[in-house]
């Protein structure tokens, strides 16, 4: 083989690098007994990484934000035990409650939804429930696919790659935000008061929660069930993720496209309290750090260009 060829085909340190970093992760999960069936799909990144040329290492440098933080947040299953005895679980209750138990007689938005829909049955609070399923687990992809959409158009015009950028450095702030606050303020979701009241959670207690007999819906259950982190209620990222979508819209773009991104943001919103997963509360406080990580990107855009 040619001294050319050869350096063709000689692996990157980048390639190493993302090899490496693979392997160590999932020899961590082992480690831990906290391996899940989906993180075997990490191994696709081995070939992907070794077969792909510059267009690999590109794509491998623009989403590491993304990736840095569903690998941390993944790992927060590691953590979260030594979270139970400062989760927040009475004060959130009382501050919903005061503030929006209006809207629910007394009670609160997502018990109240909660209560209806069990008291209901039938095909009406059915189609609710499996609306409501599809919207909340759509967090897990509309986002990405719509910052993957900018990715690929940004190759071949300029325009897009900067709004590209844009959107993986707001996420990014906003994401890294949030897992800090979850280790500084760990909180208590709705469901966890119907199942236990007022109870701090014990790792014992979170083993023997029953939770599909505080939350309807199937998808929703077995996806609380492997949660790396059953105590980040506060900032709700599914109410934060729709709102920095709508501030990074470009505004010289299609006034309906803009209109469907606000009102799947109120339909997200509508479904996590549905769902009894977030307090209103959760959500106001996922759209405050939505707007904070817009504004730090306008900062962080204004100097790049300064």
């Amino acid at each position: 083989m040619s001294s050319e060829a050869f350096s063709k085909h000689r692996t990157l340190p980048w390639q190493v690098a993302v090899c490496l970093f693979v392997c160590a992760y999932l020899a961590l999960g082992l480690a831990t007994d906290s391996l899940r069936g989906y993180h075997w799909c990490m191994l696709l990144a081995i070939p992907g990484a070794l077969i792909s040329g510059e267009r690999g290492r590109r794509f491998f440098l623009d989403w590491t934000p993304l990736f840095a933080f569903w690998l941390v947040y993944d790992r927060l299953r590691l953590i979260q035990p030594f979270l139970y005895s400062r989760v927040a679980v009475e004060q959130p209750f009382l501050i919903e409650s005061a503030s929006f138990g209006w809207l629910a007689k007394g009670s609160i938005p997502a018990h109240a939804a909660h209560m209806w829909l069990v008291s209901q049955g039938g095909m009406t609070a059915t189609s609710i429930v499996w609306a409501a399923q599809i919207v909340y687990l759509s967090h897990l992809f509309v986002a990405p696919l719509a910052i993957a959409a900018l990715w690929v158009s940004g190759s071949s015009r300029t325009r897009y790659r900067a709004v590209f950028l844009q959107h993986i450095r707001a996420f990014a702030v906003l994401n890294f935000s949030a897992i800090a606050v979850y280790l500084l303020l760990p909180v208590a979701p709705p469901w966890w008061v119907t199942l236990n009241g007022m109870t701090q959670p014990t790792a014992d207690l979170v083993a023997r929660s029953d939770i599909g007999a505080a939350m309807n819906g199937a998808l929703i259950q077995v996806m609380i069930r492997s949660a790396s982190q059953l105590f980040a209620a506060v900032p709700s990222l599914h109410g934060a993720y729709p709102v920095l979508l709508l501030l990074l819209f470009p505004r010289k773009e299609s006034r309906l496209a803009l209109a469907a991104v606000a009102v799947y943001g109120c339909a997200m919103w509508a479904a996590t309290v549905v769902l009894n997963q977030h307090y209103v509360i959760d959500l106001l406080a996922g759209a405050l750090l939505a707007i904070g990580a817009w504004r730090v990107e306008g900062v962080l855009n204004k100097r790049q260009h300064d």
